[in-house]
């Protein structure tokens, strides 16, 4: 039996990594575009700064620790063609440029997400990049290396835009950071967003909202360098410029084979990770997913989720359709986390406004956190955004700032994921000692007011 897995990183690894462990005899073959099969994305802007100080600690397993395992990992690789019928594979060896054909008894595809660049003229200028793989910080770290930029654009407020201001502003780099949208973290509330903003430009960062970028400008008549960054009549100079816009699924091999795309773009599957493709599983960030607040089909490129999805798929191409103790992938909520300067992000379930949108209507509470009990040295605080279903009163949100923010999430997301609602979380029996944080915890104070307010909302007397 032959298994072959198109793509690296963390599902792609971690799929074909559980395929052997639970069939010994099953034939493993990775194929990869970069040079680099297992690689921890997530660290990248954090190398361009040396807080992460060397390449090969962002190299998660090398082909060489695979073929100890029994898996044959084929980096600059590239499959231009699948053939369902045929059950073949078109591959292209990136490094001679020959093609030649292989063959597979079970394929999962986990082909990932690619950089959005829109079409800005001026964005092929050198100077300009997109970071996604180690490669794009290599190319990176040598233009900083051989030009000494001093003054960096990033576009894009998002995580990775966000990561990245902080790690060249490390660097002592004078940086711009240019949103489209009105304010930064897109994902997130405003009250969130606010805080964001407020925290980047204390930490001189210069931030410009509400600004779509027109053009890359160089230094040459015909291109050359990149030396400005222009939107409306404003022209920003930039020795070196980054493109944090986000990502889109990359679907193009499994659609031209055709596998079904979902709404949200990404390829569509099961529950078991399975496309419309006979023996074709796919996982990662390529793949559509189904949110557990809404039931709708949601996409969220996360590495965490990408891993989970990895060992769904390995462990049921290995065992084939029928076979007992296959799994399912329940879905997600899109818990995440980020750090911009000294500041903790994070969220899970719906925002306020993704609520709305799904036709709920949102009872939402806002507390500020502390780190520690009030009369406790060091504390620092925070703010913690709870969302309701109106109807219900179910949890199907959460949005945290500060030094607790991960604690506070994920208890969020475990209580969205039991379905508890606002009486549930007032009574929650959390963990308390002063240099840990208040008597009562910020969940079960914002679940309180949340409780007053739907006391208020029925006419009930409101007990403090």
């Amino acid at each position: 039996m032959r298994l072959v897995v198109i793509g690296g990183v963390a599902a792609g690894t971690k799929a074909a990594s559980r395929a052997r462990r639970l069939d010994p005899n099953l034939e493993v073959t990775i194929y990869g575009e970069e040079p680099d099969v297992s690689i921890s994305e997530c660290g990248l802007p954090y190398l361009l700064s040396g807080t992460v100080e060397r390449r090969e600690d962002l190299v998660a397993r090398t082909p060489e620790k695979f073929a100890e395992k029994g898996i044959e990992a084929l980096v600059g690789h590239r499959v231009e063609e699948i053939e369902p019928e045929a059950k073949k594979l078109v591959v292209r060896d990136l490094k001679t440029g020959e093609t030649f054909e292989d063959s597979y008894d079970r394929l999962i595809v986990c082909t990932g997400a690619k950089p959005f660049v829109p079409p800005i003229d001026g964005a092929d200028l050198d100077g300009v990049f997109a970071l996604r793989f180690l490669t794009d910080t290599d190319r990176i770290m040598r233009h900083i290396r051989e030009h000494s930029p001093k003054k960096a654009v990033v576009v894009g407020g998002g995580y990775i835009g966000l990561e990245v201001a902080e790690n060249l502003t490390a660097l002592g780099m004078e940086v711009s950071l240019v949103e489209t949208a009105d304010g930064l973290a897109g994902a997130f509330d405003p009250e969130v967003g606010e805080k964001v903003e407020e925290h980047v430009r204390e930490k001189g960062v210069r931030v410009f909202t509400g600004a779509p970028v027109e053009a890359f400008v160089g230094d040459g008549p015909f291109g050359g360098r990149v030396r400005a960054l222009r939107f409306g009549e404003r022209e920003i100079e930039a020795e070196i410029a980054i493109l944090g816009i986000g990502v889109r699924p990359e679907v193009s091999l499994a659609k031209a084979a055709g596998a079904e795309i979902g709404e949200t773009g990404a390829i569509r599957v099961d529950g078991h990770l399975k496309t419309s493709l006979p023996d074709v599983w796919a996982a990662g960030d390529c793949v559509e997913s189904t949110d557990l607040v809404t039931g709708g089909p949601t996409w969220v490129p996360l590495g965490d989720t990408a891993n989970q999805m990895g060992r769904v798929a390995g462990t049921n191409a290995a065992l084939g359709d029928g076979a007992g103790g296959v799994l399912e992938f329940p879905g997600v909520l899109g818990t995440g986390i980020f750090k911009v300067f000294d500041l903790a992000v994070a969220k899970t379930g719906l925002s306020e406004e993704q609520a709305e949108d799904a036709g709920l209507t949102p009872v939402t509470s806002n507390v500020k956190t502390v780190s520690a009990a009030s009369y406790y040295p060091g504390g620092k605080k925070g703010f913690l955004k709870l969302i309701t279903d109106g109807e219900t009163g179910r949890l199907v949100g959460a949005e945290a700032v500060g030094e607790t923010a991960d604690k506070l999430v994920d208890i969020c997301a475990t209580a969205i994921w039991g379905g508890l609602s606002y009486p549930d979380l007032v009574n929650l029996d959390l963990a308390y000692a002063p240099p840990f944080g208040p008597a009562l915890s910020p969940v079960i104070q914002a679940a309180s007011v949340l409780a007053n307010e739907f006391e208020r909302r029925k006419g009930a007397r409101v007990v403090e």
